[in-house]
């Protein structure tokens, strides 16, 4: 049987190997207990690492931070998108005395996945404007040309039976 000191590199080798993105802050704290019986209990360990690899890809910006405890119980994770909390909440986490794997976000990445995401919000609000503009001048265009064709309508005088039978009258006598 492995040893405990062991068992834990391999668990952090594993964590390190996970596409965990690089601005986001992770903090995963497992008791040894929790190591204990994943040692043990081969179920519990696929289970936790299970969640580990899905958090991991799930693990996107707008998110700041992914704070994960494992104890003999199970699971229990929080993620933060707002920084001041996230960073208060990650400081406190990850120096905790059970702290096992600490990855910090990179600043260039978060800053250039920031602008990525503020550029995206801007191309989409101009999208939204071209298209509410377009949308606006377009019923506008119709209105008007509606408006025009009951003003040409209403300026015909209406053309009376007897007028027309006149009309034949004066068009066979030119013929």
């Amino acid at each position: 049987m492995i040893n405990l000191e062991a068992f834990k590199k391999e668990i952090w080798k594993e964590l390190d190997s996970l596409p965990w993105n690089s601005s986001v802050n992770v903090s995963v704290r497992i008791t040894d207990p929790a190591f204990k019986r994943m040692m043990t209990d081969e179920d519990f360990k696929k289970r936790m690492m299970k969640i580990m690899h899905e958090e991991a890809s799930v693990c996107r910006p707008p998110i700041v931070s992914s704070l994960t405890c494992i104890d003999e119980n199970g699971y229990k994770g929080v993620s933060y998108i707002d920084h001041d909390m996230a960073k208060t909440a990650f400081k406190a986490h990850s120096k905790h005395k059970d702290s096992f794997y600490v990855k910090r976000a990179k600043a260039k990445e978060v800053n250039d996945a920031w602008e990525q995401a503020r550029i995206r919000r801007d191309k989409q609000r101009e999208v939204r404007e071209e298209e509410y503009w377009s949308k606006y001048f377009s019923n506008k265009a119709f209105v008007h040309q509606k408006q025009l064709a009951c003003l040409y309508e209403s300026s015909i005088p209406e053309v009376k039976m007897q007028d027309m039978t006149n009309m034949e009258l004066i068009t066979e006598e030119l013929g």
